[in-house]
């Protein structure tokens, strides 16, 4: 019998390896024997986005995404990507026109979406249109749609929120304090800034004054943003726009309930089309092929025209630019996340890298670890004393810990919406007595100190240990602010005065000298090449690398994941941000350099 399962478990494995390598090929043909497309001698090239525009792309685990009910909507696409796609695109003969398929785009910031929208201005300057054609327009997509010579909509197109459909900018938290007393938590925010709002969320029900005023504030210079270029590319005055927006049902009603009709009378969209009269006019510009029009899709275009490894010469100097998205935290994180000691590395490889004369800092994070942040920071500054120059270049959002790597930058570039500053400090620490009390359970014991059981949760927190939180929170926003004093020449009387926690846009913390020069990434490389006084240099994009093991094993996973039957969303989807902020939160406190407000809805 022993024989039997002896067999049977080497049967097993065998099996087992079999299939391993029958993936493991299916993977390796796929990666290296596809047929590379061809760019038509005359062709419109099709920008398709898919999911969110981003900075940097995050790594997501395989297992993870079966857990969180990861679909297409979570899906990624490349800034950097779009904007070269384009940029190569404008001085390719064979590119006739540009167009914007925007349906599965689902947001970026503004910021991004600017920089995308220069790269097809300047496409345009060289005599090529741009148009868009959708089955309608959420508001982030018809921002970048905006940019197009002609915007169309499917004429045939039915959905629930057709047309261009609008709603303006919001920041709307999530409040939980009569929450965590129905649960019988008391959770502890020690804080420094009176508008430092992020611990608010588990404290109160609503927004303080403080709050309130900040956020509209932001929300206000935003829209303003969005409405003022909008209007300028459609040659619309903003408060017919905002009439528009605010009437909607109204207007809705006048035009039989059509949201398109509706869309080309307010003269958001040109004009309705089938998709046959479409292609036709694609034909006029590219030449039949088919049924359709040549055409090639950027990804495509990419691949023909764009080394898939970035191929430099090492002879030359280099400006590198290492990307920070995302939240900061401690210890080495994924692309998506800003790793203390991941991006420390990467910093501290540019800096003994004797080609490499200049770094660019391109940071879109609302912030996060206070430790992590200042881990980044003083490598940064080290490189400074190298003798090599750092400029920081501002995407989304660079806030909280977000500028405290920045702060002592030599030169620091935003644009104009940026959204940072936030400068102020705060920790939070649930303790649970009270639930406990509830169901009859009790903590009590003995310890050999007055801070004995400073991190038990489950008595009421110590008041020693609290005067400590609060200690340790005024010295790290001092810390904040002597970093803001010393990297942009201000006193402290000054950086506190702009500080508290507050947050402001990109235009606005210019002129409180929080940051230099109002200019996009271009901008910043540009000004870190003079600052290295280099001519003739390369860009070289700095980023954690997979070992080819760990590339080929995400290769098999997600293939295995993708012959899996969908799962449909997962637990961990469903769940706000906030209440996943308190779960990771409900532990030792820790000192957080973050904005929550940040997250602007768009």
């Amino acid at each position: 019998m022993k024989k039997v399962w002896l067999f049977i478990t080497a049967l097993k494995n065998a099996i087992g390896n079999l299939i391993f390598l029958g993936i493991l090929g299916i993977i390796l043909f796929a990666m290296f024997a596809q047929d590379t497309k061809q760019v038509p001698e005359s062709a419109v090239m099709i920008i398709d986005p898919e999911g969110m525009i981003v900075e940097q792309k995050r790594t997501v685990d395989p297992f993870e995404q079966i857990l969180t009910g990861d679909n297409a909507t979570d899906e990624e696409t490349l800034g950097r990507d779009l904007i070269d796609a384009i940029n190569f695109a404008a001085d390719d003969d064979r590119i006739k026109a540009v167009a914007l398929d925007l349906g599965s785009l689902t947001g970026s910031t503004l910021p991004l979406y600017n920089s995308i929208g220069k790269a097809l201005n300047d496409f345009k300057t060289k005599g090529k249109p741009v148009y868009a054609f959708g089955s309608g327009y959420s508001q982030s997509q018809y921002y970048l749609a905006s940019f197009a010579d002609k915007i169309y909509i499917d004429e045939t197109s039915i959905q629930a929120l057709g047309g261009v459909f609008m709603q303006g900018f919001g920041a709307y938290p999530l409040y939980m304090k009569s929450a965590l007393d129905k649960l019988q938590v008391t959770m502890h925010v020690i804080r420094a800034g009176v508008y430092k709002d992020a611990g608010e969320i588990f404290i109160r029900d609503d927004m303080s004054d403080f709050s309130r005023e900040s956020n509209q504030e932001l929300v206000d210079t935003l829209w303003n943003s969005y409405l003022t270029t909008v209007s300028k590319h459609r040659e619309i005055s903003q408060e017919d726009i905002l009439g528009y927006i605010n009437d909607y049902d109204t207007l809705l009603l006048e035009h039989a309930s059509n949201p398109a009709r509706l869309a080309v009378q307010a003269g958001l969209i040109d004009d309705l089309i089938s998709r046959k009269a479409w292609r036709k006019e694609m034909q006029g510009l590219s030449g039949v092929s088919g049924d359709s029009y040549q055409h090639i899709d950027y990804r495509s275009y990419l691949g023909v025209t764009r080394p898939p490894m970035p191929i430099h010469n090492p002879a030359t100097e280099k400006v590198a630019v290492i990307v920070a998205k995302g939240t900061i935290l401690d210890g080495d994180q994924p692309a998506g996340d800003v790793g203390g000691d991941s991006l420390a590395r990467l910093i501290r490889k540019a800096r003994n890298s004797d080609n490499i004369k200049a770094i660019v800092l391109r940071i879109d994070s609302p912030g996060g670890s206070s430790s992590a942040s200042e881990l980044i920071r003083s490598e940064l500054a080290e490189t400074q004393a190298s003798g090599k120059p750092v400029v920081a270049s501002m995407g989304g959002y660079a806030a909280s810990g977000g500028y405290w790597i920045a702060s002592t930058a030599n030169k620091i570039f935003s644009q104009e919406t940026t959204v940072t500053g936030s400068i102020g400090v705060f920790a939070t620490f649930p303790t649970f007595e009270r639930s406990l009390e509830y169901l009859g359970l009790h903590s009590d014991g003995v310890g050999t100190t007055a801070l004995s059981g400073s991190f038990n949760a489950f008595s009421e927190i110590n008041p020693i240990f609290e005067r400590t939180l609060q200690s340790s929170v005024n010295h790290t926003y001092q810390r904040f602010l002597s970093l803001v004093s010393e990297g942009r020449g201000l006193s402290i009387e000054q950086a506190d005065a702009i500080a508290q926690g507050r947050v402001w846009t990109g235009d606005r913390a210019l002129q409180h000298g929080l940051v230099d020069a109002i200019g996009d990434l271009d901008d910043a490389i540009e000004s870190a090449a003079m600052l290295a006084d280099i001519d003739g240099y390369d860009v070289i994009y700095m980023e954690k690398e997979l070992s080819p093991r760990e590339q080929v094993l995400r290769q098999i996973m997600e293939s295995s994941i993708a012959l899996l039957p969908p799962l449909g969303p997962g637990f961990v989807s469903i769940v706000p941000h906030e209440l996943r902020t308190l779960a990771k939160r409900a532990s030792a406190p820790t000192l957080y350099l973050e904005c929550l407000s940040c997250r602007i809805t768009f």
